[in-house]
C-alpha cells in the first residue's frame, strides 16, 4: 500500500521489509500551500476604495496635509475617476469601456486585456450617449486632474501643493454627486446597500477636507441662489453645512423628497427635522410649535437659514418659512411677535395683569 504523497518506483514492488522500515520512519507533515485570497473589487467598490485613500491623505483632522499626501491623493483620485466613469459606461453598455467599441469582445473584457477608454473619451461618451450632465467646468477639472497625475507619475510636478489640492477638491465634489446620482441608483440592492454604507463612512472624512468643503459649498450656494431658495435652505443637523433645502423635489429614482441636504445627501421628513429643533425638555410637538402662517405644529426654534446665517430664527418645517421676528413666550413658550416690545403672549400678559406678582412685580409697584 502506497501512502499519499509517497513515490513508488516504476516497475518495482514494495517489499514487506521496506514497508516496515518506511512505517518506522516518522512522517514529516507539510502544510499544504493555500491559494491567496481572491481580490474582490468590482468597479464601484474599487472606486470607493480609491476614494477612501484620497480622503485619508487630504484629511486635516489629525495633521497638516503634506506634499506626499497631495501626491498620493491626486494619483488615487485619478484612479477613482477612471474606475467610476467606466462603471457608469458599463451600466449603459459594456462595449463603451473599450477605446474602440468596434473592437469590443466579451473575451477581452472578461480577461481584462482590453485597451480601455481614456478619461476624456469617457466624459464625451457619458455626455453624448448616456446623457449624464457633466458641465464644461467639471470636464475641465477632470482633464486638469489627468494632466496633474501624468506629471506627478512620470515627470515630477512642480505646481504649488495648494493649487493641486484645490483642483482635487473640484473633482472630489463632482465624484460625490456622480456616485449619488448616477451609480448608486443603478446598482443591485446588495451592491447599493454596500455602496451607501461605504459612502456614508467617507462623508465624515470628506467634511474635514477644507478644499472639498469650500468647493462643494460654493457650488451649492450658487445653485440655491439661482433657484431663489436661500430663505428655505438651513443648516443640516447631520453635516452642519448650510445646504439642507426644504421644499418638494424629485430624487434620482423619481421619488418625492421633502427636504434634502446637498452636501451630505441626507434626506428628511419635516417631523424628523422638527425633533432637532424643539426647545430643551420638549419631547413632542404641541401647540407651542404652531406656525403663525400655516397653523401646523411644525415650528422649530434656533434654526440657521442661509439668507441670514448669523441669526438663529424660528422656522416652519411644514411651509418652509423662516420667522425672524417670532420668539417663544417667556412664560408658556407659545410663538409671539417679538417686535411688539413684549416677551409675553396675550394670554400670559393678561394673567400678569391680573396677578402682577406672577411676573416679578410687587402690588405696590403695580
Amino acid at each position: 500500500m502506497t501512502l499519499a504523497g509517497e513515490h513508488q518506483e516504476s516497475g518495482g514492488a514494495t517489499t514487506p521489509a521496506a514497508a516496515t522500515e518506511a512505517s518506522a520512519q516518522p512522517r514529516r507533515w507539510v502544510r499544504p500551500r493555500s491559494a491567496p485570497p481572491q481580490l474582490d473589487f468590482p468597479l464601484v467598490r474599487n472606486g470607493l476604495d480609491y476614494l477612501a485613500s484620497v480622503v485619508e491623505h487630504l484629511d486635516e483632522t489629525e495633521s497638516m496635509v503634506t506634499h506626499r499626501d497631495v501626491k498620493y491623493a491626486v494619483l488615487h483620485l485619478q484612479a477613482a475617476v477612471e474606475v467610476l466613469l467606466k462603471a457608469r459606461l458599463m451600466a449603459e453598455h459594456w462595449s463603451l469601456v473599450f477605446s474602440d467599441p468596434h473592437k469590443a469582445t466579451r473575451k477581452t473584457l472578461d480577461e481584462a486585456t482590453l485597451s480601455s477608454v481614456s478619461t476624456e473619451q469617457a466624459v464625451t461618451r457619458l455626455q453624448n450617449i448616456a446623457g449624464v450632465p457633466i458641465t464644461q467646468k467639471e470636464g475641465k477639472a477632470l482633464k486638469n486632474l489627468t494632466e496633474d497625475r501624468n506629471k506627478l507619475q512620470h515627470f515630477g510636478l512642480t505646481a504649488p501643493a495648494p493649487v493641486i489640492e484645490a483642483r482635487a477638491g473640484e473633482v472630489l465634489d463632482f465624484l460625490i454627486r456622480f456616485i449619488d446620482d448616477e451609480l448608486l441608483p443603478r446598482l443591485g440592492q446588495e451592491e447599493k446597500t454596500e455602496g451607501e454604507a461605504s459612502l456614508s463612512k467617507l462623508r465624515g472624512g470628506l467634511a474635514s477636507i477644507n478644499t472639498f468643503v469650500r468647493e462643494r459649498t460654493n457650488r451649492i450656494r450658487g445653485e440655491v441662489t439661482r433657484e431663489g431658495a436661500e430663505n428655505r435652505t438651513i443648516q443640516c443637523p447631520e453635516c452642519e453645512q448650510m445646504a439642507l433645502v426644504l421644499g418638494e423635489s424629485t430624487g434620482p429614482a423619481g421619488e418625492l423628497v421633502r427636504a434634502a441636504c446637498r452636501f451630505c445627501a441626507g434626506r428628511w421628513e419635516p417631523e424628523e427635522l422638527l425633533a432637532y429643533f424643539l426647545p430643551e425638555g420638549q419631547e413632542e410637538p404641541s401647540g407651542l410649535n404652531a406656525c403663525p402662517q400655516c397653523g401646523e405644529w411644525a415650528l422649530g426654534w434656533g434654526v440657521r437659514v442661509l439668507s441670514d446665517p448669523m441669526e438663529e430664527v424660528a422656522f416652519c418645517f411644514a411651509c418652509s418659512v423662516a420667522f425672524p421676528s417670532v420668539a417663544p413666550c417667556d412664560r408658556c413658550g407659545r410663538p409671539i411677535d417679538a417686535t411688539g416690545g413684549t416677551d409675553l403672549c396675550g394670554s400670559c400678559w393678561e394673567d400678569a395683569v391680573e396677578d402682577p406678582s406672577d411676573y416679578g412685580y410687587s402690588e405696590d409697584q403695580w
